[in-house]
């Protein structure tokens, strides 16, 4: 089970989605991405593609949305880092980083803080 983290900056307190990163999608068949919940990750599968669904149409089907963030106007955006372009859909900006590659790092909006993954001492 993962650690449900917050992430913000320990100096303006800006915050970024809580959670492990992002979360598990599956393609139905109109192209829309589905949300598949955790801990029933596989189940949502499942209801989506089929029970007896091959293991080929699973992986093509499936990805993870990483929580992202524009460095140029601070959108929140949700990308699919091995399939979508980092592209901001607000300022078309391709200065997009996620949320992991921000920890450690100068804070976006205040530029004075840091981004902290912090513990929360909660797990789903």
């Amino acid at each position: 089970m993962p650690a449900i983290n917050d992430y913000k900056c320990d100096n303006c307190g800006f915050c970024l989605p809580s959670g492990w990163g992002g979360y598990m999608y599956v393609i139905d068949d109109d192209g829309k991405r589905i949300v598949c919940p955790h801990p029933r990750e596989f189940a949502t599968v499942a209801e989506v593609l089929g029970d007896d669904a091959p293991p080929e149409l699973v992986e093509l089907r499936t990805g993870f949305n990483s929580y992202c963030l524009c460095l140029e106007c601070l959108k929140k955006v949700e990308l699919d880092l091995d399939r979508d372009l980092r592209e901001c859909p607000k300022c078309t900006s391709n200065n997009i980083t996620s949320l992991s590659e921000l920890v450690g790092h100068s804070c976006p909006k205040c530029k004075e803080g840091t981004i902290k993954e912090i513990e929360t001492g909660m797990w789903t």
